[in-house]
């Protein structure tokens, strides 16, 4: 099987994981090309493909636009190969239900909305770059993290991803598939 892992990233926690899932798929012996979605060529074709796993981040409750574009204009070759979807979204480890919950069902609901039916959908903590901050940012994500139960040391990066789901979700999609 040759798969498809198509991602938005804004801080590179959605390409790390994308990069983790196409190593367990790899390791089951099937083929695999990553691509960021904004930079796809216009030549880009998905006749090549077998399946597809499209994975973005969440933040304030938005997607990427360039995911949701592709998602939309490719909803149909989505619908007909074996596919799945990841969030990425630090509200999944926050200490308020409420927050979990509401983190657990943004990917089902941008999915319902596009009309696309992936086999299997998931969402998966990021990471908090402070280092990669500037000074507002770094603020603002302090004063969220001290809300949510996050780190607030500064002086360094955290990452949230729980990798031992990520690689279930990746062998879950093949057996799957």
């Amino acid at each position: 099987m040759d798969v498809l892992i198509l991602y938005g990233s804004s801080e590179g926690q959605t390409e790390k994981i994308s990069e983790r899932i196409a190593g367990v798929i790899r390791n089951r012996d099937h083929q695999v090309t990553v691509r960021s979605a904004d930079q796809l060529p216009a030549d880009f074709t998905l006749d090549n493909y077998d399946a597809a796993i499209i994975g973005a981040p969440i933040h304030m409750g938005k997607y990427p636009q360039y995911v949701k574009k592709f998602v939309t204009s490719q909803r149909d070759w989505l619908n007909n190969v074996p596919s799945a979807f990841f969030t990425v979204c630090m509200a999944v480890n926050s200490r308020h239900e409420k927050s979990r919950q509401e983190a657990m069902h943004y990917g089902d609901n941008f999915t319902a909305g596009s009309g696309w039916q992936p086999v299997l959908t998931e969402t998966f903590a990021g990471a908090v770059k402070y280092t990669q901050y500037n000074l507002v940012t770094r603020l603002i994500m302090k004063w969220i993290a001290r809300r949510e139960g996050g780190s607030t040391d500064t002086s360094r990066d955290h990452e949230y991803t729980d990798w031992a789901s990520v690689d279930r979700f990746a062998e879950n999609f093949i057996t799957a598939c």
